[in-house]
């Protein structure tokens, strides 16, 4: 049931009024298309975004000038020269 409130019951809007509510809200839309904002980026912003991509195209080219091997043979070693993380140095003599 509905409920009964001192001014009266509540109803539902009936489905006429929504259809027109669309139609109105769609006729607006159309009289008035939105145009997409464009954002204009600064100088600044410019310039970072271009120092990215040559940062980038640089690393590619590194990457690109040494085969797997080179670069596993290269790690290898690095953690080789790296003392182990848990070795205690000897104190005193």
């Amino acid at each position: 049931g509905s409920l009964k409130l001192k001014k009266g019951r509540i109803t539902k809007p009936s489905k006429s009024k929504s259809k027109k509510s669309k139609k109105s809200k769609s006729s607006i839309a159309q009289e008035t298309p939105e145009e997409p904002t464009r954002q204009v980026k600064t100088e600044a912003e410019l310039k970072h975004e271009q120092m990215l991509q040559k940062r980038k195209l640089e690393q590619i080219e590194r990457q690109a000038q040494k085969s797997y091997r080179d670069r596993v043979k290269e790690f290898n070693e690095k953690l080789e020269n790296t003392p182990e993380q848990h070795d205690m140095p000897r104190v005193g003599g």
